[in-house]
């Protein structure tokens, strides 16, 4: 069974097709985070084989984020990954066998500092959200995140 952490803010309006087929499959244990302030504690309180996140969040009710939002940083999808990748010796250690995962509208060259540390995601493990990508590639991406 994979547990899996999807962290959008679309999860329901533009992506309820693909939210509903997690349901129907027998080997994922889907669970939901809506912006980054709900991830961070999910997150830091649970651990998860596989998290996708969006990288176009809302930063969500907490003040951690006042500093990233003054400098006027959009991608709190980014910001988030870079702070759990960061503290994976301390608060989210938990995850170190944790796959992650980006689903975006963005290309993947509009985002180069994913791919160095802290956050060092391999770029196979980057899709770029569009209409053509249906339910069962989404399902192969997160099985192929999982390594099964």
């Amino acid at each position: 069974m994979i547990k899996l952490l999807w962290i959008d803010d679309n999860l329901d309006h533009d992506l309820t097709e693909k939210r509903m087929a997690l349901y129907m499959e027998d080997d994922i244990d889907p669970h939901f985070a809506r912006d980054a302030t709900e991830a961070y504690y999910r997150l830091r309180e649970d651990a998860f084989d596989v998290v996708i996140v969006d990288l176009r969040l809302p930063p969500g009710p907490d003040d951690m984020w006042n500093e990233h939002r003054d400098n006027g940083v959009q991608k709190y999808g980014h910001v988030l990954l870079s702070i759990v990748k960061g503290e994976m010796n301390g608060h989210f250690q938990h995850l170190h066998a944790t796959r992650f995962g980006v689903f975006t509208i963005e290309a993947v060259e509009e985002n180069p500092g994913l791919f160095l540390p802290p956050i060092n995601l391999p770029e196979a493990n980057f899709k770029m959200k569009t209409h053509a990508y249906y339910e069962d590639a989404f399902l192969d991406f997160i099985r192929n995140l999982n390594g099964s």
